[in-house]
């Protein structure tokens, strides 16, 4: 009896350690297959952003080369408080210019109310003027951070901010960069 009795309790064992190992399977199983989809997931979404970044990256070259072979039609000044600058559509070899111009690498000049000059540069965001296929028409772009930029004559919150904006020959734009300064930009037709 005592026998007939230890096996019944060793089978009862035996059935209960067996269906608990056996949900303890699915659940692993389980785990697994919900693991093994969120790392496909993670994975496409992945080759889904490497291949847009190529894609951009590529649309950026062709874009790049073809803005090497667009000639300047206008001459642009910069204004920025007291001080200006501004960049010629004509070199000074006598070639037009291609391309486009760093806002960093315009020199700006400016006198103190005391009598005293001083240069800079605007150092910012990494902003260019680019010239178009339109000879009345220049593009200011940045690769980094959108900029606010406004026509003369709106307040100061009616600016859009964007990070591409063509600027028309003869009338005067604001730019806020990213560091809150405001410039002036004027495209005017070169002589």
């Amino acid at each position: 009896m005592i026998f007939t009795f230890t096996m019944e309790a060793g089978l009862v064992i035996t059935a209960v350690l067996t269906i608990v190992g056996m949900v303890q399977w699915k659940n692993q199983n389980h785990m697994r297959q919900k693991q093994k989809y969120i790392l496909d997931y993670a994975k496409k979404a992945c080759e889904l952003e490497c291949r847009k970044k190529e894609e951009d990256r590529q649309r950026r070259k062709v874009e790049e080369q073809k803005q090497q072979d667009r000639v300047f039609g206008l001459d642009f000044m910069i204004g920025h408080g007291s001080a200006f600058g501004g960049c010629a559509a004509i070199r000074a070899d006598g070639t037009f210019r291609r391309g486009s111009v760093l806002l960093d690498n315009i020199l700006m000049y400016g006198k103190h109310p005391s009598g005293k000059e001083f240069t800079y540069y605007i150092e910012d965001q990494g902003i260019s003027i680019c010239a178009t296929d339109d000879p009345d028409t220049l593009l200011v772009i940045s690769q980094e951070q959108p900029f606010e930029i406004r026509e003369e004559g709106l307040s100061r919150d009616q600016g859009l901010s964007t990070k591409r904006a063509a600027i028309r020959k003869d009338v005067t734009y604001y730019i806020i960069l990213e560091s809150k300064h405001e410039i002036s930009i004027r495209a005017t037709k070169r002589c």
